[in-house]
């Protein structure tokens, strides 16, 4: 029978260019590091640490300004988040890495995989735009305003919202802690953070792309055009998930993730 009991949590401060990066560690194996989106932070993953720690380091952090990190010195960029997912890497000691952003948290992933992959062995792209052209991430910015001032959280789906107010209750609820910016200037920041043909073909690490098949925001087919911008990287569609497949549909996405994160951990 599995291990259902409760985890040790380990619980870190991480300095990182003038900032405070909150990071949690729970579990032991190959590490597994989550990179929020941007109705997240490190709290958002509640629904994964236990599944994903049977067999990993499980490692949730922020981004700066969301959650439990600070955000003294104003700069948002993609390119700093980088710098402290980075960071909290060497401050955890962490090798060879499975390094999964989730929408925003892939743009962060990328740009730390270009500026130094030296902890990292692979990684997964999960409902991001990370790797498309800009003009999609405009396109997201202007989705997220048709949804802008609802009930719901705009990333949450219109059936999920219906049949599970108290959990949209609870993500509109975990996504209101920090001192994050608005939606609309954090969009801005990922629009700028663009990625070369050449930068995205140079990455020589195994990359997986996790698609959900009613996702308005990042749909299946502009994933997988980003997809072969890379060397080499294989993708999975979710049938029937929405962008926030790992809060709405967590068993089918924890399933997946555990596959692909095994799958590069096995590689000679």
């Amino acid at each position: 029978m599995p291990d259902r009991g409760p985890r040790e949590r380990d619980i870190y401060a991480v300095s990182s260019a003038g900032e405070t990066i909150y990071a949690e560690a729970t579990g032991s194996g190959t590490p597994l590091v989550l990179c929020h989106g941007l109705g997240g932070n490190h709290a958002i993953w509640w629904q994964q640490i236990d599944a994903l720690a049977r067999g990993h380091r499980v490692v949730t952090w922020d981004q700066r300004g969301f959650g439990n990190s600070t955000a003294r010195t104003g700069d948002m960029s993609i390119a700093a988040a980088a710098g402290d997912l980075l960071a909290v890497l060497a401050e955890l000691n962490l090798r060879e890495a499975c390094v999964l952003g989730q929408s925003m948290g892939a743009f962060t992933a990328l740009r730390a995989v270009l500026t130094d992959a030296s902890r990292i062995g692979s990684v997964i792209i999960s409902t991001s735009l990370a790797a498309a052209p800009p003009s999609h991430t405009e396109a997201l910015n202007a989705a997220v305003g048709t949804r802008a001032g609802r009930d719901q959280h705009p990333v949450v789906s219109d059936e999920f919202s219906a049949k599970q107010p108290d959990l949209v209750l609870l993500y509109n609820l975990i996504s209101s802690f920090g001192a994050k910016p608005a939606s609309a200037a954090m969009i801005t920041q990922m629009a700028r953070a663009t990625f070369t043909d050449e930068e995205l073909a140079s990455i020589e690490l195994p990359v997986h792309f996790v698609a959900a098949e009613r996702d308005h925001f990042c749909p299946p087919d502009v994933m997988a055009r980003a997809s072969r911008r890379f060397r080499s990287a294989t993708m999975d569609v979710l049938t029937g998930a929405s962008h926030s497949a790992y809060y709405e549909e967590p068993a089918a996405w924890n399933d997946l993730v555990l596959r692909l994160a095994g799958q590069a951990a096995a590689r000679p």
